[in-house]
């Protein structure tokens, strides 16, 4: 800029000359040389320009069709020096055009930038076009990515966890961007060699099948089977020890047992049945009005935690929920310890939000479309982003340990129903079981599936087991039961039930000599649509 303020001069363009270096002051006050020019010119440094006369206009209309000619010819920088020089000599020249001219150069370089993997460049370019045109969607949607895969660079390595949040945000925004794909890949598979040092073949194998889906090998194939081998083994091994957390022990030393077949008589709420906290929705019949109840299990003291809200899903002090409060319907964040409620979205048909292994994004179903179709979607909990969706479907959950989407839906056809799972980074559904009344999965930190379903004629509680790939009873009486939920270890199961002709909250306790359903609290009379409600377990 130094140097063209010298040419201007040169050439008896003293306007254009002192515009550049009152610019370059600006930017610099310490630049001497400019300083000194100046003053060779006769000129006093100053940031603000003085009120455009004739001849400054006409510089003005020179500058701005220079910038135009230099964007034509695609040479975006020079041409955002010229409007920013045409600023500085005109702020008032034409100030809508000059600032979307500055908006599209700004955005042009940025995308130049990021094809040439300056990616710095591009962010300090896209920024630039944002303070012409904030929160424009085009901007937005390239300095998320860009600044995504930024900070990727001060992250710590072995910090898998949210390595994989980063990188999955960036392959459902842009699965082609930069290298994303091969370091997903590689810190997938990384990950299940970390997790396979530790022992924890289990977790090992779930991170490698993931790496799996995004590039298949037999080197993987091999490792996702010996990973699976493993897993049966550690399993088999903690059987003889008594620990009540895999699927083996729950369909072996519970299901079929007398008392989870037969009608469940123990109808008194019990108020020290177990540990941890429970959060569900109930109808306060009194004020008209649903809230959202915090039940502590060890003492049975239960606290209103909202009203107006349904739906809960509680991970680490943030709860997620429906909210019925007119002009906020929607999916809300609620912080437990500050209480700061933020709108997540905005649309009355999202419900069912659930956690997974994230603190950062989660799952939900809508009808949001005009076919009102139910839909599986995911989002960020701080309401920045656009909601991603993932595929046909209702009843969403997420795993606790990869983050996988199991729901209730069909192939894409719309044939064979029944609970699917889709790799959270992206691939094929699988399909588990197969009854189209299968819904409402709750998957344990050991992959253990839970799910309610009505294939002996009212709603029951089965498990999944991997074992067998079959779908076995584990709490099936004459009454109805459903909307299951583990505890973060497994060993506790909640659920409701309409035992004894009224709705409860009930628990089995797997870590028990001989688990039995407990009723831990008393779940209301009024259950419009009770199979669109959820429990959630919380802090």
């Amino acid at each position: 800029l130094f140097e063209q303020s010298v040419q201007y001069a040169d050439n008896n363009q003293i306007e254009l000359a002192i515009a550049g270096l009152n610019q370059i002051l600006t930017l610099d006050p310490g630049y001497t040389q400019a300083r000194e020019m100046l003053a060779q010119l006769k000129v006093e440094p100053t940031a603000t320009p003085r009120p455009a006369s004739a001849p400054r206009r006409n510089v003005a209309a020179d500058l701005f069709e220079q910038a135009k000619t230099l964007t034509l010819q695609g040479d975006w920088q020079q041409a955002i020096e010229l409007y920013h020089q045409l600023r500085s000599v005109d702020p008032t020249f034409q100030p809508g055009e000059v600032s979307a001219a500055l908006y599209d150069a700004n955005f042009e370089l940025g995308l130049r930038f990021e094809a040439d993997g300056d990616l710095q460049s591009a962010l300090y370019a896209f920024d630039a076009a944002l303070e012409e045109r904030p929160n424009d969607p085009a901007v937005t949607s390239e300095w998320e990515k860009v600044s995504l895969y930024l900070s990727l660079d001060a992250a710590d390595p072995t910090d898998f966890e949210n390595t994989l949040v980063v990188l999955n945000r960036l392959y459902t925004i842009d699965p082609n961007f930069a290298d994303v794909p091969e370091r997903l890949f590689n810190t997938y598979r990384n990950y299940g060699d970390a997790l396979a040092a530790q022992g924890e073949w289990c977790l090992a194998q779930a991170r490698y099948a993931s790496a799996q889906t995004l590039r298949d090998s037999q080197e993987l194939q091999t490792l996702v089977s010996d990973a699976a081998f493993r897993c049966r083994s550690s399993t088999q091994a903690k059987l003889t020890t008594a620990t009540p957390v895999s699927t083996a022990t729950l369909t072996t030393a519970i299901t079929g047992t007398e008392a989870l077949t037969a009608p469940i008589e123990a109808t008194t709420i019990i108020t020290n049945a177990g540990t941890g906290i429970l959060y569900f929705g109930r109808f306060n019949t009194a004020d008209s009005r649903w809230e959202i109840i915090r039940h502590d299990l060890s003492t049975g003291v239960e606290t209103v935690t909202l009203s107006g809200g349904l739906q809960p899903s509680v991970r680490n002090g943030i709860l997620l929920y429906h909210s019925l409060a007119p002009n906020s319907e929607g999916l809300h964040n609620f912080n437990l310890n500050t209480k700061e409620d933020i709108r997540v979205s905005t649309f009355a048909e999202d419900e069912l939000p659930r956690w997974g292994a994230s603190d950062a994004e989660f799952v939900f179903a809508s009808r949001r479309e005009g076919d009102r179709r139910w839909r599986i979607y995911t989002t960020f909990a701080d309401g920045k982003s656009e909601a991603q969706m993932r595929s046909a479907g209702r009843t969403p959950a997420l795993s606790p340990t990869d983050n996988a989407i199991f729901y209730q839906g069909t192939d894409p056809q719309g044939n064979n129903p029944g609970i699917y799972r889709l790799p959270f980074a992206g691939g094929e559904a699988v399909r588990l079981t197969d009854d189209d009344s299968d819904r409402s999965p709750a998957i344990a930190a050991d992959g253990t599936v839970a799910f309610m379903t009505t294939r002996r004629g009212n709603w029951d509680i089965f498990v999944w087991d991997t074992e067998t790939n079959s779908a076995l009873p584990l709490v099936a009486t004459p009454a109805n039961e459903g909307l299951p939920q583990w505890s973060a270890d497994g060993t506790q199961l909640a659920f409701v039930s309409d035992a004894g002709g009224s709705w409860g909250v009930y628990l089995l306790d797997f870590s028990a000599d001989e688990p039995s359903p407990q009723k831990v609290a008393d779940w209301g009379s009024e259950h419009p649509d009770w199979l669109q409600q959820q429990l959630s377990w919380g802090n």
